[in-house]
């Protein structure tokens, strides 16, 4: 199989995109770490009982296991747009490949915590309606 001049201009085109959204996400990953750190403090000096009876300690843990998540699909893309731009400065198929391989790991990733958010708000929902006719 042979990739088409066009089908390779618009491959480096999207190796070049997915490296940039993968570089912000990057960057949005340090600032929930840093946040990470801070929001216990933050959180620490509310007026007691405004936070409900949660500890300050879960909001910094949260935040810390949300960058955790968000590094692994990053990641993937920045391998995908690295991989794949070498790919074709070099004309290497097996990096090519590499590199389509990573993209498909991500769209599987983002694809798995969708169907989990899915489930979740119709778990909360469900939670929220039998609550509501316990309360009636």
């Amino acid at each position: 199989m042979e990739i088409s001049k066009q089908a390779e201009k618009y491959l480096m085109e999207m190796s070049k995109w997915a490296t940039f959204i993968a570089i912000v996400g990057f960057i949005a990953i340090a600032l929930l770490v840093v946040m990470s750190f801070s929001i216990g403090t933050i959180m620490a000096n509310l007026p007691d009982g405004y936070l409900g009876g949660i500890s300050p300690n879960f909001f910094a843990f949260f935040y810390l296991i949300m960058a955790g998540i968000y590094f692994i699909p990053v990641f993937f893309l920045f391998q995908f747009g690295h991989k794949t731009k070498q790919a074709l400065i070099n004309k290497d198929s097996s990096l090519l490949t590499f590199g389509l391989k990573k993209l498909n790991a991500h769209y599987k990733f983002i694809g798995i915590l969708l169907i989990i958010g899915i489930a979740l708000y119709f778990a909360l929902i469900m939670f929220g309606a039998f609550g509501a006719l316990l309360m009636s």
